[in-house]
């Protein structure tokens, strides 16, 4: 097989990999801003005080900013707070770009607390990419685009230099290249074609319809730190699902949706 075969598709797989903006260089002013922050987290004393440092935090995400740790201190912010749901859907997203911080576990198992429900079952990828949940999503577009890279470099070493034994390092690394792609995309699916969301409020009442005239859709109200799955949202009221395939509309005041 010629190695000229591999030119084309690798570059633009890589192309493709690099467009994602897998990673950006630390903006000082950003820095800053977020040393100022974390000073007013350390003064911070009372409920309120803690909200507004969350709600700065906030004001860093809104600018675009893709960060675990802006993500993991604001849940930080909102547990001192006493606002547990934010802070769970706060800690959930920090997951994504930090999946192997011990602190970043014990703070969620801690927020979650007696609302934590059992596991989902994983779906058969996940133990076939078992590499999946200690990875961030970060990490495995990299090391993809390394992969694409290396192919694409054996392919061209291939055209001057033992062809035989470039083609099948570039076979194997196309292999690995293309398992890494279902890696990244099977995250792009997950976490930004599924929306999901937590209960922040204590005592909030899921109803068989989208309207407060519909019957409650279980017999008790849902606890302060509840996660569920949105399915559909109606104006201000969204379908969601439970674990165990649970169902039930929700006011959208009454849960952060991320």
């Amino acid at each position: 097989m010629s190695a000229r075969f591999f030119l084309i598709p690798i570059m633009a797989a890589m192309l493709a990999m690099v467009s994602t903006g897998c990673g950006h260089r630390v903006d000082p002013g950003l820095f800053a801003q977020f040393q100022r922050i974390q000073e007013a987290f350390d003064q911070a004393q009372r409920p309120d005080e803690f909200m507004r440092v969350a709600a700065q935090y906030q004001e860093m995400l809104d600018g675009g900013l893709v960060s675990g740790a802006v993500f993991y201190n604001q849940g930080n912010a909102f547990m001192r707070a006493g606002k547990r749901g934010r802070a769970i859907a706060c800690y959930r997203q920090a997951a994504r770009y930090r999946p192997r911080d011990p602190y970043l576990e014990a703070n969620l198992a801690y927020a979650l607390g007696e609302v934590a429900a059992e596991p989902p079952r994983k779906p058969l990828l996940e133990y076939i990419l078992f590499w999946q949940n200690w990875l961030s999503y970060p990490e495995k577009i990299l090391i993809d685009t390394a992969a694409g890279g290396l192919t694409f470099l054996l392919a061209v070493a291939g055209m001057f230099w033992r062809p035989k034994q470039m083609n099948r390092a570039a076979v194997a690394m196309l292999l690995l290249t293309v398992i890494g792609g279902v890696s990244v995309g099977y995250d792009w699916h997950r976490f930004d074609q599924i929306q999901r969301g937590v209960v922040i409020r204590a005592g909030a009442i899921a109803r068989k319809g989208d309207g407060a005239s519909y019957a409650p859709a279980f017999t008790q109200p849902l606890a302060e730190g509840t996660e569920f799955r949105v399915l559909e949202k109606r104006s201000d009221w969204i379908l969601v699902e439970l674990p165990g395939a649970q169902q039930g509309w929700l006011e959208v005041n009454q849960a952060v949706v991320y």
